[in-house]
């Protein structure tokens, strides 16, 4: 079972955790830190996203941190997230929009058409965008790392689906899809995937 949970830590653990538990705590501490920033900006504008929508883009941007593009992908010092959702998930990435990641400052913008891929680096599908196979293929085209919360998404060609278990937001990873797209994932995020496509 995995996710971006926090760690249940049993009388009988080891003294010293091992390095996956230090990387969940990492994961867990990233996505709490994002959590409390984005809260202190929703609190001073409206309207005020749901919880939810917070914690995906929390998701999201912790994801940011561990995928590596080709050589031939890295045009600038930008990384581009495209949003193809509803308004409230739409607004609730924005908020990603300045915000650094490995170096590099991540642009929001909304997409619209599949013709307004080129230059995006994750592309974020909400629930009834992935219905056109035509987005999957460009993205893997353009070496685009794809996330939704669509039902079964990893199973449709998304690298990475998110989804509720337990009251828990977890995801799954097709790591083939990840492959032929020419993506790098790290190692530490794989292990936490509830489901690995190989």
């Amino acid at each position: 079972m995995a996710l971006l949970e926090v760690p249940y830590f049993s009388p009988r653990a080891q003294i010293v955790p091992s390095w996956n538990r230090v990387f969940r705590c990492g994961l867990l501490g990233g996505i709490i830190l994002f959590s409390f920033i984005v809260t202190s900006k929703v609190l001073a504008r409206e309207p005020v996203v749901s919880s939810e929508s917070e914690l995906k883009t929390a998701f999201v941007y912790q994801f940011t941190k561990y995928v590596r593009w080709p050589v031939s992908k890295r045009h600038d010092k930008r990384l581009v997230i495209g949003v193809a959702a509803d308004d409230e998930m739409v607004d609730a990435i924005s908020r990603l929009d300045g915000m650094t990641s490995q170096g590099m400052v991540i642009v929001v913008i909304p997409i619209k058409d599949v013709s307004d891929l080129k230059d995006v680096d994750f592309l974020y599908l909400g629930k009834g965008h992935i219905a056109d196979e035509n987005i999957i293929e460009k993205a893997i085209k353009h070496h685009i790392l794809t996330i939704s919360d669509e039902d079964d998404a990893t199973q449709k060609g998304v690298i990475i689906g998110l989804y509720k278990a337990d009251s828990r937001l977890r995801f799954n990873i097709n790591l083939k899809v990840a492959t032929k797209s020419n993506l790098k994932l790290s190692s530490r995020l794989l292990k936490l995937a509830g489901n690995l496509i190989k």
